[in-house]
């Protein structure tokens, strides 16, 4: 091996550093040195093995204070830490997801909020708080996430939630949403007529405002499609599948479950926490009825990725 610094020597192993990296000292400047490594976790002193451990218990719903005290990480540094990985997972898929052909497409809006829910918001309050919805789109055969989106429940979020879907399927294929109107022109900004397009008219039965029931979720008492464009498949139209996966969202998130102190207090971490969850569930998680994880069923990749593979993976970008 040629040596680092001078350039010219030759170099041979020289033992271990106290990280266990593999040192090397040069013949002729009898310099010492280790190969350059990589960071797949930027300026984070945290230990890969330790890293590693804090994103797998954020991963199986534990609060960032659970995750604390059961791994000895510090809680600002766990928070720290999920920044830092919730970008690098945006970058892998964004990289990794890419020229997907799904035949049966579902997408759906998940409820959560920031800091403060919007009835209890003031003047002052910063913009990013309130009502969040997080936007899922779900391919129905492969149970693989094909785009998200973390904002407000508007038009705007709407068509920049199908813009990165368009960007990302290469093959005519049939998609089924709510009723929620933004979608009809959005859909028909990106995908044009290339597109087999019909929506699910959910009909709810009046809230219960008193007793023991008051806080369930309103009962639907009718469900009707309603054809939007192209020639969609009418046993096709349903949004079961993104349902079941919002359900998993709020299990695998402590920060989505209703009912509790476990929110997001800022934008940024439920950006990073749904970034990495993305990830996480397309590349490592093992679906159970699929017997292998969503990017294996698409062919995005060959095996099941560890945590340690996915915090590496980014520095291969």
């Amino acid at each position: 091996m040629t040596c680092l610094k001078c350039q010219h020597g030759i170099a041979k192993r020289f033992g271990y550093s106290r990280k266990k990296i593999q040192r090397f000292r040069c013949k002729s400047c009898s310099a010492t040195f280790s190969l350059p490594q990589g960071k797949p976790l930027g300026t984070h002193y945290l230990q890969i093995e330790k890293a590693t451990q804090v994103i797998s218990l954020l991963m199986e719903g534990m609060s960032v204070r659970t995750t604390a005290r059961l791994s000895g990480v510090n809680r600002n540094t766990v928070l720290s830490l999920l920044l830092t990985v919730g970008e690098n997972c945006r970058k892998i898929f964004d990289r990794y997801v890419q020229n997907l052909t799904p035949r049966f497409v579902q997408a759906d809006e998940l409820f959560c909020f920031v800091h403060t829910k919007q009835a209890r918001l003031t003047l002052d309050s910063p913009q990013e708080w309130g009502d969040t919805y997080t936007w899922l789109a779900l391919d129905s055969e492969s149970k693989l996430i094909l785009n998200y989106h973390v904002g407000k429940r508007n038009t705007a979020s709407a068509f920049e939630f199908v813009r990165g879907l368009s960007k990302r399927i290469v093959c005519r294929t049939q998609l089924t949403t709510d009723g929620f109107k933004p979608y009809r022109e959005a859909v028909e900004t990106f995908f044009g007529a290339g597109i087999d397009f019909a929506q699910l008219v959910k009909f709810y039965a009046k809230m219960q405002t008193n007793g023991p029931e008051w806080y369930a979720p309103t009962v639907v008492i009718d469900a009707v499609p309603v054809y939007v464009s192209g020639n969609p498949k009418a046993s096709k139209v349903s949004t079961s599948h993104i349902e079941r996966m919002n359900l998993s969202v709020r299990m695998h998130l402590r920060r989505f479950t209703r009912l509790t102190n476990a929110f997001s207090k800022s934008l940024d971490h439920l950006k990073a926490a749904v970034s990495l969850l993305m990830c996480w569930y397309n590349f490592c998680r093992v679906h159970q009825t699929l017997r292998v994880t969503p990017g294996m069923e698409s062919g995005l990749t060959d095996h099941v990725w560890s945590v340690t593979e996915l915090l590496e993976a980014a520095t291969q970008i």
